[in-house]
């Protein structure tokens, strides 16, 4: 079977294969310098107009990609910024003992108080949603080195423990026994090193914090 012009430019050219019945004439001096000519031009213009059209889609891609990166992180800084807000509740017990010298009950009192908002406040979190629940029950410490009327604990709302541990969501508490007033902040330390995580974190309110 005789080949059409068209098929046999695109066998010359090698974009074309034919088929075994099809016959294809040798490609001519003359046809071989156009044929290298036209791969010339061909690859020109891959060179000036395909090529750089690539880098500017890829740019585009990336400022995309970076464009949504920067709007995820001004979201979830904001989402732990509301998260972390500061809660302020009062003891006026503890104060009253503090102030009466019996520090060690005023320090009890304290504790109990904290104890039973931070609970409150942690199941509420968890039925609005923005916390992962239940809560069964909220157990706090003081830090070492805390003697006198300024106190700053360490809680932990507690969502499920056995005999080795106790999983929850942790809290950063300070207030003073003098006038009984204190504040606690949910925490959300940053993940350890090759956990998964965003990367983002946000300093806690130095209310929670001296």
């Amino acid at each position: 079977m005789k080949a059409s012009r068209w098929e046999i430019l695109g066998a010359w050219l090698r974009i074309w294969t034919p088929p075994r019945d099809v016959e294809i004439p040798p490609v001519p001096r003359r046809a071989a310098t156009v044929v290298a000519l036209l791969c010339i031009v061909a690859i020109t213009v891959a060179a000036t107009v395909i090529a750089p059209a690539i880098q500017r889609a890829k740019q585009r891609d990336a400022a995309r990609v970076a464009r949504s990166d920067a709007a995820f992180a001004r979201g979830e800084r904001a989402r732990l910024v509301l998260d972390q807000r500061p809660v302020f509740a009062r003891a006026r017990r503890a104060a009253r003992l503090y102030a009466a010298g019996r520090a060690p009950q005023a320090r009890a009192a304290l504790l109990a108080d904290m104890r039973r908002q931070i609970a409150r406040d942690a199941r509420a979190r968890v039925a609005a949603g923005t916390l992962e629940g239940p809560i069964r029950s909220v157990r706090c410490r003081y830090r070492p080195h805390d003697r006198g009327a300024r106190v700053r604990l360490a809680c932990l709302a507690i969502t499920s423990q056995n005999a080795a541990a106790r999983v929850g969501q942790p809290f950063a508490v300070a207030g003073s026994l003098n006038d009984g007033r204190y504040a606690w902040c949910h925490e959300n330390p940053p993940p350890a090193e090759g956990a998964s995580g965003t990367g983002i974190s946000v300093a806690l309110s130095a209310a929670c914090r001296s």
